[in-house]
């Protein structure tokens, strides 16, 4: 006996029309992707943005305590709970002002030789929360310093031409600024470079002795003149800023606002003060 044909109520989908729905689907998939990751991004990099508004106005509340100074982009604190006093740790403008914004004192690690730059490298990452590292950063470890102070502009300083022809790159880090000597228009933080050789907690270069590793450079708080796009020993691990974001750069300015740049990281490797004249050209 013949049996009825199933009717189109019951009959299911062809291979051929599984296979198509699916290549359908993939190809929406592969169109929308994209736009998710740079939505992704751009919301890292507003927020970000937000963070750098937020040290404004953390940098505001200080100079108005402080009769408009700025907090030293690095200073050394004894270390009074031990019994060395011969041993110092490096801090900068990141644990000064998280201090004075949660009223905490610092608390020096009871080890041989405490970690320099607690706060900005997030050691005690659960203390600091990633407070001063932009989400957008692929490391979190040693290697931090992901936002830095740019120092020429930060300690109000300027580029100067000493007697014997050399230069004077900037003002010490050791020293706040004025408030009468930011300029509005110029950047005095910004994203830094996390694979940065220099703050990276090494001290194999002074020996290994944690006194002098603490005395010496490992300078993860700041940007001289002329580092801006440093490219490193390897090419990419200089004490730079850092383009992660859509291939620009985070930067808080001098009246305080935060914006997204794409060459003024360029522009800061050739003209460190932006007096629009090329310091590369007319350095010895």
């Amino acid at each position: 006996m013949a049996t009825r044909p199933m009717s189109a109520e019951f009959r299911g989908f062809t291979l051929i029309e599984l296979l198509t729905v699916i290549a359908i689907i993939s190809l929406l998939i592969s169109i929308l992707m994209p736009s998710l990751s740079r939505a992704r991004e751009q919301a890292k990099s507003t927020h970000c943005q937000a963070r750098l508004k937020e040290f404004g106005n953390a940098l505001a509340a200080y100079e108005n305590l402080y009769q408009d100074q700025l907090p030293p982009a690095e200073w050394i604190a004894n270390n009074s709970d031990r019994e060395d006093d011969d041993v110092r740790v490096r801090y900068g403008w990141a644990e000064i002002l998280f201090r004075f914004v949660y009223n905490e004192h610092h608390v020096i690690p009871d080890e041989s030789c405490p970690p320099n730059f607690p706060a900005q490298r997030n050691i005690e990452a659960r203390r600091w929360n990633e407070y001063f590292i932009c989400s957008s950063s692929r490391e979190k470890g040693a290697n931090s310093g992901h936002y830095r102070a740019y120092l020429p502009f930060w300690g109000g300083g300027r580029i100067e031409r000493n007697p014997d022809g050399t230069y004077a790159f900037g003002p010490s880090p050791y020293g706040g600024a004025d408030r009468t000597g930011l300029n509005p228009k110029k950047p005095i933080l910004g994203d830094a470079n996390e694979q940065s050789e220099r703050g990276d907690g090494d001290c194999s270069s002074s020996g290994g002795s944690c006194e002098s590793c603490n005395r010496q450079g490992d300078d993860c708080s700041y940007i001289d003149a002329g580092e801006a796009n440093t490219a490193g020993s390897m090419g990419y691990n200089g004490n730079r800023f850092s383009d992660r974001h859509n291939g620009g750069t985070n930067y808080l300015f001098g009246d305080l606002h935060a914006t997204w740049d794409r060459n003024l990281r360029a522009r800061l490797a050739l003209d460190w003060d932006l007096n629009e004249i090329n310091d590369v050209a007319t350095a010895p």
